[in-house]
């Protein structure tokens, strides 16, 4: 349920397409070139080839993984994706120069933040990323701009209206109005019995924390103290019980039992965050761009518009 354990699968996409890049890049690169072997390691006239030793990998037991073995499984099963990103970007690069198009850093930044929603901080959306990704955060502003640098590309032939805009606004307040998130801990317990006996105990000064490590059902939280993060007061995935109960509490306090999918639940607000009001300028981009992306062709389909337009070739091996 917490909002850092969903990734988007845009970015899993290319995160797994840029690890296995580097993985290759680093086994080239650490493996010496056969100009570079000693002399004294060369093989003699005459040599049988299978006793050359090669660069070793890793180890298990008596076996032997060689750096030959694992860029040939890594090329094998990933090495298509990743020569289409890198193909992708190339002519990305090229479209954009063409028609001068530009990622500013206020639109980086904008969209970076879009992304971080859900997260506490973007410290712990970058820990996140490193941990479940091994992406840095460099990597991820890269992967970003080029997305929005694509955008740009598959939007800019598209018309629309100010009409249009207007007529989008009005059809979807809701998106462009102030947002409310709230992060929440939880516990879970099997029967209303059992929740009444732990709103005792809170109401007894009991760490709301504790009761969660020691009695509450949901294992993915309890360890945590059944925190459940930042949460969209509008999350379709939350279960509506518990957002209608949060929405009418104050931070410190709890509310339950609450029935949940799991059993009864106890819950306990412990921050709230309401988004500032969008200006005019920023709501009439956000809606002429959406407009724009819907009408336009998908953006796997402008890639490959871009690959036969500059005349992308695989090179034989």
């Amino acid at each position: 349920m917490k909002k850092d354990q969903v990734l988007k699968s845009v970015v899993l996409l290319q995160a797994v397409c840029m690890i296995v890049l580097a993985v290759v890049v680093v086994t080239r690169v650490l493996s010496p070139p056969s100009s570079a072997v000693p002399k004294d390691n060369d093989p003699q006239d005459g040599a049988d080839p299978s006793k050359v030793e090669e660069k070793v990998a890793a180890t298990v037991g008596t076996e032997q993984i060689t750096n030959a073995e694992l860029e040939e499984q890594l090329r094998g099963q990933y090495g298509d994706s990743v020569l289409r990103t890198l193909m992708v970007r190339a002519a990305i690069r090229l479209e954009a120069r063409a028609y001068d198009l530009h990622v500013s850093a206020d639109e980086l930044s904008e969209e970076l933040n879009r992304m971080m929603a859900g997260y506490e901080d973007k410290d712990q959306y970058y820990t996140t990323m490193k941990e479940q990704l091994g992406l840095t955060p460099e990597a991820i502003r890269k992967d970003t701009e080029y997305r929005l640098l694509l955008e740009k590309i598959a939007i800019r032939p598209i018309e629309v209206t100010e009409s249009d805009v207007d007529a989008y606004i009005s059809e979807n307040e809701e998106q462009f109005a102030p947002q409310t998130q709230v992060r929440l801990a939880w516990i879970v317990l099997d029967n209303n019995s059992e929740a009444e006996d732990i709103l005792h105990k809170l109401e007894d000064g009991e760490d709301f924390a504790l009761m969660a490590k020691t009695y509450s059902r949901d294992e993915e939280t309890a360890g945590d103290g059944g925190d459940l993060g930042l949460i969209d007061l509008k999350d379709e995935y939350v279960d509506p019980n518990v957002l209608q109960a949060a929405a009418n509490l104050s931070i410190g306090e709890s509310a339950g039992p609450i029935p949940v999918e799991n059993g009864q639940a106890i819950i306990r607000l412990l921050e709230k965050h309401t988004t500032e009001a969008l200006d005019e300028r920023t709501i009439r981009e956000d809606a002429r761009k959406q407009l724009a992306l819907m009408r336009a062709n998908s953006l796997h389909d402008v890639e490959d518009e871009l690959l036969a337009k500059y005349n992308a070739a695989i090179m034989p091996k």
